[in-house]
């Protein structure tokens, strides 16, 4: 089963892996850890930007036998999700130990902090992941950001990502959707915001530059 969605945020540190006990093969990397349920272990490989996870049941005098229920999302059960709960968590692990955060909305608010003072503000309070940007002379919006799933945005992957909305000049919003990391706005008036998909490979230089446009329109300076 692919581990979806963990090379949008993070990087694979070969070192770090390799000193947690990944070993080196022909098409990546390869670690095998137990599970504690009896006789069962999961392998996870990472190769060409994608981490997979494989659960194997060993069986008396038998060649290991795939345990397929982990991979067959429909399956319930109190098993099968002890199972899943156990390789999530061995996820965070690797995940912790063996990979380098890219964490473009942090770059994003030291960039506005050190350029207009902004300090972001969280009007929601149950939505932790949300907060404004706000100009220093007018207080308006000149940047969301938002934790919303993949889909909102028409992207075909599961979880959520970070986004930004920014204000931009409406002629020149065409050119600047690519449905890859620049989209309509999601919940805002599309003629004048799009949406940031802030994911690792992102220009950010590219969207600073937005980011100081934005705050140019909306508090109507030259």
């Amino acid at each position: 089963m692919i581990i979806e969605n963990v090379f949008d945020r993070y990087t694979f540190d070969t070192d770090r892996a390799v000193r947690y006990g990944f070993e080196h093969t022909d098409g990546g990397y390869m670690i095998r850890k137990p599970l504690k349920e009896d006789g069962f272990y999961v392998v996870f490989t990472v190769a060409d930007n994608k981490m997979e996870a494989n659960v194997y049941e060993r069986i008396d005098g038998e060649e290991d036998a795939p345990y397929l229920p982990f991979n067959v999302k429909t399956i319930e059960g109190g098993f099968v999700g002890a199972i899943r709960a156990g390789v999530d968590a061995l996820t965070d692990e690797i995940v912790e130990n063996c990979f380098v955060l890219t964490d473009v909305k942090a770059i994003l608010l030291e960039y506005v902090k050190e350029k207009y003072g902004t300090i972001p503000e969280a009007p929601w309070g149950a939505l932790e992941e949300y907060h404004t940007l706000n100009t220093e002379k007018r207080h308006k919006w000149y940047g969301l950001f938002m934790l919303i799933p993949y889909k909102y945005l028409g992207v075909k992957k599961e979880g959520k990502i970070h986004v930004l909305n920014l204000k931009v000049e409406p002629q020149n919003i065409p050119s600047l959707i690519d449905n890859r990391h620049f989209f309509p706005s999601y919940h805002m008036n599309k003629k004048y915001w799009i949406s940031i998909l802030l994911d690792k490979d992102l220009d950010v230089e590219r969207v600073k530059r937005l980011l100081d446009d934005s705050y140019r329109i909306v508090e109507k300076t030259k």
